[in-house]
């Protein structure tokens, strides 16, 4: 089959006098029939290409391996243990309830077959404080625009409260069982087409009331962009509020329930700060004059006093705190040490008590605690295994194995180190890097390199399931910590943002460099991978250094960084990327901005662009711009685009689909790297 052909028009743009040319905007408009068209053609050429003998091969080994019990860390409430799990024969998980550690488990929510494809999925959820009540979102094929619902766990049946529009809500219920607090986002029709992802306010929400009179508590004259988080004290009396337009810095509000007042507790100091309200004190964790975080305390009734005036609870250390996690004890402190995880416990004194025993090149997976008890539970993982989760004991002081998911490697059978390479800037950057013992460093391995590096999210090691064919088959698979990312405090966030962010593709090219230096692979074998932030990563790299690599794959990526605010969430990213609204920002994102930079005359390297039809995060425009864009360049190199039907971000996606997925991505990169399959 032949490449689909797409026409190119002469569009052009002129802003803050500049001249910006758009030859496909006409891929924007996925409503149109002919954009619909030309997706269907580029699918199944993709799959005329792609879907071959090794696609089946991986996509066997991939059900095979994905086809095991999955769940989350147990949650304990109130003697009971609420917890996430999926079979082996399902696609979603489910949520379940044990009355007592050994009781039985009680199935509460399963979205399995309540859609054809499995596209329905379990968002989020949050129990009551006597565990009678659990709110659950439920979004439909990808879409994360979650209906709210509210199970009484002791008739395991919903109430008749039912609330639409809770994206990924923030839920607190009060001490009594009889209402809740909750984000909401705006129903359609009440603010401009593409904004129904914005709009985000706090609501009080009593059980048997009809939603649309829910007490509106905070958000009236917000930005429309505001991203909004809530915390309520043990005692009910006091809603923690935050609420930020940035990634690198928001504000907190305090809401009294007696007097139905909310003041201010921190505003306009550029830093980010998280509050907690156990008994007794109150603690926020911020990067206000610490880069690798610290917690400072107060008492509830100087809550309001001057965040300077604050008492230092645990001081910056040389690594960044991560978060922190509170039972009625304990405060465990979860830290990033040269990316790996480290637990530190404290008491409510801040003195340190002990560290919990961690695996090397491992992270913690979840911590579940409760604030009004003394036991919890943590999970940890690595490359080399799944999830195994600890429990702490609070009878005998001893952390023990309480639950794991099946291993389908030998971990005796590979290798993890962390290796450092020096930037362009020359600050070091570390790189986990994976494979089967013994490797021979011929310089010729099949190698992928995997990097994010934005919105202070940090690449830290686990489990990769969906790269076991690959290692398995002699490949190597590099993870990179790149500025941008969080995985050395704030600065190295900011570092890789906003003008700096030409940092983060120069760090990642750094260690693609670093790999062929160091023999383990060279350019004709050498791949990269990266998904949303990441996929506008490996999408810029792989325009900026079409020498370096032979295939990348973009998964939902963004890569038309001028037009980007205009669709959908995307107007939060300003902060992180640039507003090219003004002219000395839009002049720096035209330096790397994917569509932007790549030129006729130049021969990239083969791309795969992945993406979901009813992404709300970041529109499939970028992936179909990008795909035409670079089909039109290449006279030799391959570019691909596959658009998944009935799939978003990736949040909720049945395991069906990931494995499809991932097999085209293997398929792809055995093709392109000389795996041997």
């Amino acid at each position: 089959m032949i490449i689909p052909q797409t026409k190119k028009q002469d569009i052009f743009d002129e802003i803050n006098n500049i001249k910006i040319s758009d030859p496909y905007r006409w891929l924007e408009n996925a409503d149109d029939d002919d954009v619909k068209n030309w997706t269907l053609e580029q699918n199944k050429y993709t799959e005329s290409v792609l879907k071959d003998d090794s696609f089946l091969t991986f996509s066997n080994e991939l059900a095979k391996d994905f086809r095991v019990i999955g769940f989350s860390t147990p949650a304990p409430v109130n003697g009971k243990y609420f917890y996430e799990e999926r079979q082996p024969n399902e696609d979603q998980s489910a949520l379940y309830m044990k009355n007592g550690l050994n009781g039985e488990p009680i199935k509460l929510i399963d979205p399995n077959g309540r859609r054809e494809g499995n596209t329905t999925s379990l968002d989020y959820w949050q129990t009551s404080r006597s565990g009678k009540y659990v709110t659950y979102g439920i979004s439909e094929g990808g879409d994360e625009m979650a209906t709210l619902h509210i199970r009484d766990t002791e008739s395991n049946q919903d109430l008749s409260d039912t609330i639409t529009h809770c994206r990924y809500s923030s839920v607190q219920w009060t001490p009594d069982d009889s209402a809740f607090f909750y984000t909401r986002n705006a129903r359609p029709g009440t603010v401009p087409k593409n904004e129904e992802h914005l709009h985000v306010k706090v609501y009080l929400h009593r059980l048997g009331d009809d939603p649309d009179t829910d007490e509106l508590i905070f958000g009236v004259d917000r930005p429309k962009d505001d991203m909004l988080g809530i915390s309520l004290s043990v005692s009910g009396k006091y809603l923690g509020i935050s609420a930020s337009q940035k990634w690198t810095e928001n504000e907190l509000y305090v809401y009294n329930r007696d007097t139905k007042e909310i003041k201010p507790v921190v505003v306009g100091i550029p830093a980010k700060f998280s509050m907690y309200l156990p008994e007794g004190k109150v603690l926020i964790l911020t990067d206000y004059k610490a880069n690798n975080n610290r917690v400072l305390c107060n008492s509830y009734e100087n809550i309001l006093d001057p965040i300077d005036t604050w008492e230092e609870f645990i001081p910056e250390r040389e690594f960044v705190i991560e978060g922190i996690k509170l039972t009625k004890d304990k405060i465990l402190v979860e830290y990033l040490v040269n990316v790996c995880s480290e637990v530190v416990v404290f008491n409510y004194e801040g003195v340190q008590i002990e560290k919990i025993p961690l695996p090397r090149y491992s992270k913690i997976s979840g911590i579940s605690t409760e604030r009004t008890g003394i036991e919890f539970f943590y999970g940890v993982e690595s490359f080399i295994f799944p999830k195994i989760v600890y429990r702490y004991d609070p009878n005998t002081l001893k952390y023990s194995e309480y639950r794991k998911i099946d291993n389908p490697i030998n971990p005796g059978n590979y290798e993890v180190t962390q290796e450092w390479c020096v930037s362009k800037d020359g600050t070091k950057v570390p790189m986990f890097i994976f494979h089967k013992k013994d490797l021979t460093m011929n310089g010729t391995n099949p190698t992928v390199l995997y990097g994010y590096g934005g919105f202070n999210h940090s690449a830290t090691p686990g489990f990769m399931r969906s790269w076991v064919p690959w290692i398995e088959r002699g490949g190597v698979f590099v993870v990179t910590n790149i500025r941008g990312g969080g995985e050395f405090g704030e600065k190295w966030h900011k570092d890789g943002i906003r003008e700096r962010k030409q940092n983060s593709f120069d760090d990642f090219i750094s260690a693609a460099e670093h790999l062929v230096a160091k023999k383990y692979t060279d350019s004709e074998h050498l791949g990269i991978y990266g998904g949303s932030n990441g996929g506008l990563l490996v999408s810029s790299v792989g325009v900026q250094r079409p020498d370096l690599f032979s295939a990348v794959c973009s998964s939902v990526p963004l890569t038309d960084m001028v037009r980007f605010p205009k669709f959908g969430i995307a107007m939060r990213w300003v902060h992180e990327y640039g507003d090219p609204s003004i002219k000395e920002e839009l002049i720096n994102i035209l330096k790397w901005s994917p569509y932007h930079t790549a030129k006729e005359g130049v021969e990239y390297p083969s791309f795969l662009f992945a993406t979901g039809e009813k992404d709300s995060r970041v529109d499939p425009l970028h992936s179909r711009k990008m795909t035409a864009l670079l089909q039109g360049i290449n006279k030799n190199n391959d570019v691909y685009l596959f658009t998944e039907i009935d799939t978003g971000h990736g949040m909720g996606k049945p395991v069906t689909k990931l494995v499809e997925s991932q097999a085209f991505k293997l398929s792809f990169f055995s093709r392109k790297l000389s795996l041997k399959v």
